[in-house]
């Protein structure tokens, strides 16, 4: 009887957990209309159809909360979340909105079809584990095996950050035709005691003592100024604590020197900017405190409904 809302474009893998695993348990499958505003098709679908089981990208949730005092979703009984890093203070606001719901932040890449990490939040807030802001994606599912390495590929230990890498059945054999990629890719590492074919995910991440793992962004959003290394969620997350914003990103972008420049975006910032750079200026070092600061009224999403960091970037360099 339960009821899954689909709301993917089927390019995206994350679209085979919801539709192709409901129908195969005898579930209904229930899809988002092909015209009008996603979040807004996605708040009809959720209330008309009395959907048991959501899966989203937490960028939905920003669009909905304006309305999370109105949103009471009895029959929705889990709220699994994939794709982007799913923020601590929307996730409590939605669980609120969704009381007999439980909030599952899970994590897979496309190479290793659909997730393969998961983290069941508890009800009570204060037990959420977390890494500024980011809920912890939890540990492997059956038969995976996730390590973090240095860029060595040098097993790390528990609590020391470095690239995320995973193995098991879910992981793709490769990329079709495409030696070199593979290559870079893919390498066997022996971890107690048994050899693993790893897939170097391109993740930020480290181990927590619990064995619980944690999320901090993609390597590629390290930038490193005037010498310095820089965690651009770091900024991120004092940002969204100094303005209550949830819809905040720090992209570096190279000047005409090609020296990398923290270009910071908010969505509908209500604060003074200038009193929020003297804020920053007093939590922050100063290289990391960003150069230039953007209000948008919305931030662009791409066709599976995440942020979409090239277009704001582009914005920039466009103007």
């Amino acid at each position: 009887n339960d009821k899954f809302m689909q709301m993917f474009e089927l390019t995206f893998d994350f679209s085979i957990f919801t539709y192709i695993a409901p129908l195969c348990k005898g579930a209904s499958v229930h899809t988002l209309p092909s015209s009008g505003i996603k979040y807004a098709n996605v708040y009809t679908v959720l209330e008309e159809q009395e959907i048991t089981f959501a899966a989203m990208v937490p960028s939905i949730l920003s669009y909905l909360r304006p309305y999370f005092e109105e949103i009471n979703f009895q029959k929705l009984k889990y709220s699994l979340f994939c794709g982007e890093a799913l923020v601590k203070d929307i996730a409590t606001e939605w669980q609120k909105c969704t009381p007999n719901s439980t909030i599952i932040n899970a994590y897979g890449p496309t190479e290793a079809t659909v997730f393969c990490l998961i983290y069941n939040c508890p009800h009570n807030a204060d037990g959420i584990i977390e890494h500024n802001d980011a809920i912890s994606i939890g540990v492997e599912m059956q038969d995976m095996k996730a390590i973090v390495v240095d860029e060595n590929l040098k097993l790390l230990p528990i609590g020391e950050k470095g690239e995320l890498c995973l193995a098991g059945p879910q992981v793709t054999p490769g990329y079709w035709k495409n030696e070199v990629k593979n290559k870079e890719s893919f390498f066997i590492l022996e971890v107690d005691g048994q050899k693993y074919t790893f897939y170097r995910t391109g993740d930020l991440a480290y181990k927590a003592d619990d064995g619980n793992f944690m999320f901090l962004g993609r390597i590629d959003f390290q930038v490193k100024v005037d010498g310095f290394r820089i965690e651009l969620g770091e900024i991120e997350h004092h940002v969204r604590h100094l303005t209550q914003l949830t819809n905040v990103v720090a992209i570096p972008i190279n000047n005409k020197f090609g020296t990398a420049e923290i270009h910071l975006f908010m969505e509908n910032i209500k604060n003074d900017i200038t009193s929020l750079e003297e804020e920053l200026k007093n939590i922050l070092p100063y290289y990391m405190v960003p150069s230039y600061f953007h209000n948008r009224n919305a931030f662009p999403l791409n066709s599976n409904g995440k942020v979409d960091r090239k277009a704001l970037t582009e914005s920039v360099v466009g103007e």
